[in-house]
Parts: C-alpha cells; structure tokens; sequence
C-alpha cells in the first residue's frame, strides 16, 4: 500500500475493513477501545498488514495508537505477529518515535529474532540505551533486548555489561532497577 503524498501523510485504504479501523484508531484513547479494537483485528489478521503500513506512516499520532494495538495483540495472541517480526523490526529501526520505538521494542523482546537481524538490532538498541535523548521506557525495552541477543550471542555479554555498569550511577531508579536484574542474568550466563 502506498502513502498519500499529500499534507496528511495518512495510509490508503484498500477495504473497507481497513477505512474501519483506521476510523477506529481516530477514537479518543482509552484501554478499553484499544482492547476492543484488538479483539477486532484478532479475529480478522488479514488487518495486520495495513496496521503495521500504520505504524511506518509519517502522522506520528497515528503511528504511536497503531503500535499500542500491536502492543494489545502480542499481549493476547503473540502468535499473531511472529509472521510480521520483519516488518516490526523494520519499523522499530526506521520510526522517529519514541511511543512507537517503545512498543515495537517490547514486542520484539519476545519473538523469535533472526540471526541476520542481530547485529543491526545489537547496535542500534545499544544506541538508544546509552542515549539521554531516548524516553527512559526506550532506554529499558532496549536494554531487554541487547540481554535477549547477548543470550544469543554470549561474546557480546562483556560489551553488554560494561556499558550497563557505566550507566548505572546516572540512570533513574527504574532504569537501575532493570540493570540489577539484567547485569545478574548476565553474570549466570557469562560463567
């Protein structure tokens, strides 16, 4: 599907179960709309698709509200999106929003990630984890992930571990908190 070149940037339709819930996602956010529309697009997965050309298009408010579903539906029914890993890891690298990075990266803490996407996925998520610049939340889904492939691939363990060390006295007590838990994991693995 293409994106509208014109000021809005919005998604085109090519159903009109997708003109549906985008008109859904246009609501005022609630937990209980959000939940309901997940619902929808878990007994219809053929949306996935078109929520997913949400996520990448440029109206960030769009993109963000899009992600949160996906966000409700790996909570649900992960199974769902195993298929769409590709596409969320490409949204998760190219998205310029922090809302959108935080969700797809909590997402890609749990499914299977490919061997060909680690490096890029390694370097990019450590980035954001020592970056101030990033939402604290960013900064933790990240850590999560560089855990995930340093159980993948030990020899980035030390990497890993230096770097958490390092921030440890500047980061908030949330970001502290996950860095115990994570610096502890790593040491029973890195034995």
């Amino acid at each position: 599907m293409a994106v509208r070149s014109s000021i809005e940037k919005r998604v085109t339709f090519e159903s009109e179960e997708e003109s549906t819930l985008f008109a859904l996602l246009q609501q005022p956010l609630s937990r209980n709309h959000i939940l309901m529309v997940a619902k929808i697009v878990e007994s219809r997965p053929q949306l996935l698709g078109f929520t997913l050309e949400i996520v990448q298009s440029s109206h960030q408010h769009d993109a963000m509200v899009a992600s949160w579903l996906l966000s409700h539906l790996y909570d649900s029914s992960p199974e769902l999106l195993r298929e769409w890993q590709p596409q969320m890891v490409q949204a998760v690298l190219t998205t310029t929003s922090d809302s959108v990075r935080r969700n797809l990266l909590r997402i890609l803490e749990g499914l299977p990630l490919k061997e060909d996407q680690l490096g890029i996925l390694f370097d990019t998520a450590l980035r954001w984890m020592i970056s101030e610049n990033h939402a604290i939340a960013v900064r933790a889904n990240a850590m999560q992930l560089l855990y995930r492939i340093s159980c993948l691939e030990p020899a980035l363990i030390p990497e890993l571990r230096n770097h958490i060390e390092a921030l440890m006295d500047y980061g908030t007590a949330g970001f502290q908190s996950r860095g115990k838990i994570i610096l502890k994991k790593l040491q029973l693995i890195d034995k």
